[in-house]
C-alpha cells in the first residue's frame, strides 16, 4: 500500500512538472524572444552555479537552457566554479571568483556547504539545480514576493560603452552593490577526461567574467562603463547588470543587454 501511494505521488509529482513546464512555455512564446519583465514585476535572476566536471550538472545546465527558451521574464547565468577542477577535468569556464560568489550566498543563505548543481533564485533562495519543480515553484516565488524591486535600464554607446541607469528609492533603502556581468551565449564542450568523459557539454549563457561597479545607496544614480571596462576576458556575447543588497543579498533590479548585435 505504501509503495503503490509513493508510485501515485511520484506520477502526479511528473504531471506537474511537466504542467507547469508546458504552460511557462506558453507564456514564453507569447511574450517573445527577448527577455523583458511584465509591467510593475522585474526580471528574476536564475544563477546556476555547474561544473563541466560535475556528472550531476548537465541535467541541470539542460533545464537552464530551457527556463531562457520558454521564459522571457529570466535571467539566466551559468558560474562555473573551480573546486571541481583537480578532480579530472578542468573546466575551460571555471574562475575562482565564481566559487567566492557562490560561498558568499551560503553565509548569507545560511547553507553549511556548497554544492553543484545549484540554482540561486533572485539571490534569496537556494535549490538544486536539477529539480524542476522546486527551482519553478521558487521562481513563482520570486515573482509574488517582487514588492521591492528597481526598473533599471543598461544600453550601448556607439563606441561599445554602456550606460545604467537606476532610480530613486520611493523609501529608504541600504546599500546595494551594482555587478557587472559578462556572458556568452552558448559553448559545446567535449569532455575526455573526469565523470563526464566522453560527453558534450552543451552551456547557455556563460559567465566569463563579474565584478562590481558601484554602490546605490536609494538616490537617483547613472554610471557610465568604458569599452576597456567591461568584466572578462575578451569580448562577450552580452552583460547583466545586478542590483543585490549588500554583496550577496536579495538582488532588487537587474536589465540584460546583447553585445553582439543580436536580440
Amino acid at each position: 500500500m505504501i509503495y503503490l501511494a509513493l508510485v501515485e505521488f511520484m506520477k502526479m509529482r511528473e504531471l506537474l512538472i511537466s504542467i507547469t513546464i508546458v504552460a511557462a512555455l506558453i507564456v514564453g512564446i507569447a511574450a517573445g524572444p527577448s527577455a523583458h519583465a511584465e509591467s510593475g514585476k522585474p526580471l528574476i535572476v536564475v544563477e546556476l552555479y555547474t561544473s563541466q566536471g560535475c556528472s550531476s550538472c548537465p541535467a541541470a545546465d539542460a533545464f537552464l537552457g530551457e527556463l531562457l527558451d520558454m521564459r522571457t521574464d529570466i535571467i539566466g547565468l551559468e558560474f562555473h566554479v573551480d573546486y571541481w577542477d583537480n578532480l579530472g577535468w578542468k573546466d575551460i569556464f571555471s574562475s575562482t571568483e565564481s566559487t567566492v560568489r557562490q560561498r558568499a550566498y551560503a553565509r548569507t543563505l545560511g547553507l553549511s556547504y556548497v554544492f553543484t548543481p545549484q540554482m540561486v533564485i533572485n539571490g534569496s533562495a537556494s535549490e538544486v539545480g536539477s529539480d524542476k519543480m522546486a527551482v519553478m515553484t521558487a521562481i513563482e516565488n520570486a515573482r509574488d514576493n517582487s514588492a521591492r524591486h528597481l526598473d533599471i535600464t543598461v544600453t550601448q554607446d556607439s563606441d561599445g560603452g554602456l550606460k545604467t541607469a537606476l532610480p530613486a528609492a520611493a523609501t529608504g533603502e541600504g546599500d546595494a552593490t551594482i555587478w557587472l556581468v559578462n556572458f556568452d551565449r552558448h559553448h559545446r564542450t567535449e569532455v575526455t577526461a573526469g565523470e563526464n568523459t566522453g560527453r558534450m557539454m552543451k552551456n547557455n549563457h556563460v559567465v566569463r567574467g563579474h565584478k562590481a561597479i558601484g554602490t546605490w545607496t536609494g538616490a537617483a544614480l547613472e554610471i557610465s562603463i568604458e569599452p576597456d571596462q567591461l568584466a572578462g576576458e575578451g569580448a562577450s556575447d552580452g552583460c547583466t547588470i545586478l542590483v543585490q543588497s549588500g554583496k550577496s543579498g536579495p538582488i532588487i533590479g537587474a536589465a540584460s543587454l546583447w553585445l553582439d548585435g543580436a536580440s
